[in-house]
């Protein structure tokens, strides 16, 4: 295995270090306040030139607009990028980025080469929450992010199928919603399952409710919970890079339904290892604001890991 050193910032200090003269900054709207990109554009302009681009993801119609004109996703995401000097430093402000449009971005960005990619992300310090009453009376507080799902589909770039008819492993990365795993499982009945829980998380006691809406899961698996880091990629990428290693035989399907952070690092070694390992996902459809004020923001090269070559 190649090592990586993770490269991560806080974003103040990432501003101070003032590394480069100009940036590419690609953001999506959101009505998420911590996916705010007018106020980084602004403190990036301030100690370099920053070329932004701002796209709007459209969930039905898979596709997006950028400068009022819109490009399938699928077969449009590579033009916005073809006109880049991939010598210039390219920033993905990623947190309120849906997962379809950020793994086709970092797919072209890997066919391209830029010389250094940067991630952005701002950790949430509260979720929404949905409090009804059950049929017995009793409140349920739990969270409800996502009510619509485009449904379980490959992301474009990253097609996967297992030809050598290998044993398979669903990986799971659980997040506050056990809907999600659920609904997933139920449409595989996966024999194989490996639940993987952030540890630390991003604030302390949330990996309990992650254990809490996934328990019917955790038993079925018959095998205690795994755990990584939740805001770190490389915790993630390590730990598929381990079982794809010291599993040669094994077919990897990993459903990255945690942390942001984490799904990114399972879309980096994704595009690294082809033969073993696909992304299962199941699209949800973003409406409204899922949470409430702004933790920390990070900055993460990722260029050494996005540029190695392919297994």
């Amino acid at each position: 295995m190649e090592e990586y050193f993770e490269k991560s910032f806080y974003w103040e200090e990432f501003i101070n270090l003032k590394m480069d003269k100009k940036i590419y900054y690609i953001g999506n709207s959101s009505e998420e306040p911590r996916g705010d990109n007018n106020s980084k554009i602004n403190e990036l302009s301030k100690i370099c030139s920053c070329a932004p681009i701002l796209v709007n993801y459209d969930y039905v119609k898979d596709s997006f607009s950028y400068n009022k004109v819109d490009f399938d996703l699928k077969f449009g995401t590579r033009k916005i990028l073809d006109d880049l000097d991939v010598n210039i430093p390219l920033m993905l402000n990623i947190t309120s980025m849906n997962l379809r449009l950020l793994g086709t971005l970092l797919f072209h960005i890997k066919r391209k080469q830029f010389r250094k990619v940067y991630c952005i992300y701002t950790e949430p310090l509260r979720y929404c929450k949905t409090v009804s009453t059950s049929e017995e009376g009793e409140y349920i507080d739990r969270f409800d992010l996502y009510k619509k799902f485009r449904g379980i589909g490959a992301i474009p770039g990253f097609v996967r199928e297992n030809d050598k008819n290998l044993s398979e492993r669903w990986i799971v990365f659980l997040g506050f919603e056990g809907k999600r795993s659920e609904q997933i499982n139920e449409k595989y009945e996966f024999e194989n399952i490996v639940p993987v829980i952030t540890l630390p998380s991003y604030q302390p006691g949330w990996h309990n409710y992650v254990f809490e809406e996934n328990l019917d899961l955790i038993k079925q698996a018959d095998r205690k919970p795994e755990y990584i880091i939740a805001n770190s990629y490389l915790s993630a990428y390590n730990y598929l890079d381990r079982i794809v290693r010291t599993s040669p035989d094994l077919y990897v399907r990993v459903s990255p339904l945690g942390t942001k952070i984490n799904a990114l690092g399972a879309l980096l070694f994704s595009l690294n290892n082809k033969r073993s390992i696909e992304i299962l996902y199941d699209n949800p459809i973003a409406e409204g604001k899922i949470s409430e004020d702004c933790g920390n923001t990070y900055v993460f090269d990722i260029s050494e890991v996005i540029n190695r070559k392919e297994d």
